[in-house]
């Protein structure tokens, strides 16, 4: 600021200024325009300088070679010099002011980052920043690769626990059915072949629930994204879980600081991580008198965050790390896998989930996701 006063004051008085004080002055602001350049060319980001029609003004040589395009493109249309399809669904993609992109034809990963140019509170234009992120996207793959094939082993491990449970139950009472057939043929024997048909039914039920869970645990999830209105959503939510909520008499406190926050979700997965968690909040208030459940949603700078809270059985500080993890579970005919696919979901989303529980307290769960925010306006210049 101080330097732009400087050179204010010498743009004024430009005129009275003699040729030796213009030289100087001429000499020191090509010294630091050409430091600045050499630095702006050396840097192992790649950069482009947008004004607010999103024509260049100013790119570097990284740029240049990352996105392809001409060091001479200054004062052309951004749109104009991007050839790659790739690269400009990114550029003009309203919703993502930073994306990972795959360059197929130069086989590396890219992050590409949109950020607005100010002055005076005016925002005059755009950066873009390119980064080659090649090693350490691969890096974090393998590193994921390996996380999934251990966690997958852990889960095999469990499904084996939680199938051979209902099987031994199954073996049991097909003997007992037996036995019963073999030694008399009365209306009480159909009584109890029926009574242990419906258990073997019942076990059934829960080796499916175990597969099922069991196989959403371990297949990649694909989003199929689109915006939604998260209140709507959170009233949607417990518009299904109304006659389970009214017949324990247990009452939903809501709360909304903004009617209008968007969220870019697959709304089944987040609807049915919210199910899951306030099914939890249901058992945990089943022996108590007074029945409470609190959700609200707030905002807070780029995410929207919801809060589901109730005044429960809670569990331990010491179960609290291990409510995330998979067969970890306090309810009696629990997979153990629900809480782990939740933390799952959320995180397909970009979003965190955080919980906090104390014994005879209540548990509280966090989920923070990120809102829509529009960059646009950052390249389009009627926005302006």
């Amino acid at each position: 600021m101080e330097k732009n006063r400087f050179y204010s004051k010498i743009i004024k008085t430009f005129d009275k200024l003699s040729s030796a004080e213009k030289k100087r002055i001429f000499m020191s602001l090509y010294d630091s325009f050409n430091y600045v350049n050499i630095i702006f060319e050396n840097l192992e980001e790649g950069i482009i300088a947008l004004d607010k029609t999103s024509t260049i003004k100013s790119l570097n040589k990284q740029a240049s070679f990352l996105l392809n395009i001409p060091l001479n493109s200054v004062d052309k249309k951004i749109d104009d010099v991007i050839k790659e399809i790739s690269f400009k669904k990114i550029f003009f993609d309203e919703k993502k002011s930073k994306k990972i992109v795959h360059d197929e034809k130069n086989s590396r990963f890219l992050e590409i980052n949109i950020l607005p140019i100010g002055e005076m509170g005016t925002i005059i234009g755009s950066i873009i920043k390119i980064i080659d992120i090649t090693e350490i996207y691969e890096r974090e793959q393998r590193l994921k690769r390996a996380e999934q094939l251990a966690s997958l082993t852990t889960l095999a491990a469990g499904v084996a626990h939680e199938i051979k449970n209902p099987l031994g139950s199954i073996s049991i009472y097909i003997q007992l059915i037996e036995k019963v057939l073999s030694t008399e043929n009365t209306e009480k024997a159909h009584t109890e072949i029926k009574e242990y048909c419906d258990i073997v039914q019942e076990e059934i039920s829960r080796l499916e629930e175990t597969i099922n869970s069991f196989l959403f645990s371990v297949r990649s999830i694909e989003l199929q994204k689109a915006d939604k209105n998260i209140k709507d959503l959170i009233l949607s939510t417990l518009s299904f879980l109304k006659y389970e909520i009214e017949e324990k008499n247990i009452e939903v406190d809501l709360s909304f600081e903004d009617d209008d926050l968007i969220l870019n979700i697959d709304e089944r997965y987040i609807k049915q991580s919210i199910i899951n968690i306030i099914q939890n909040a249901i058992d945990a208030l089943e022996t108590l008198a007074k029945k409470e459940i609190n959700i609200s949603v707030k905002k807070n700078h780029k995410y929207a965050i919801i809060n589901i809270q109730d005044k429960g059985i809670g569990v331990s500080a010491d179960d609290v790390g291990k409510l995330f993890e998979p067969y970890y579970t306090t309810k009696r005919n629990g997979t153990g896998l629900g809480l782990t696919n939740v933390a799952r979901i959320i995180e397909a989303h970009n979003g965190k989930i955080t919980v906090t529980s104390s014994p005879n307290s209540g548990t509280e769960f966090i989920i923070k996701l990120p809102l829509v925010i529009s960059i646009q306006k950052y390249l389009i210049s009627e926005e302006f």
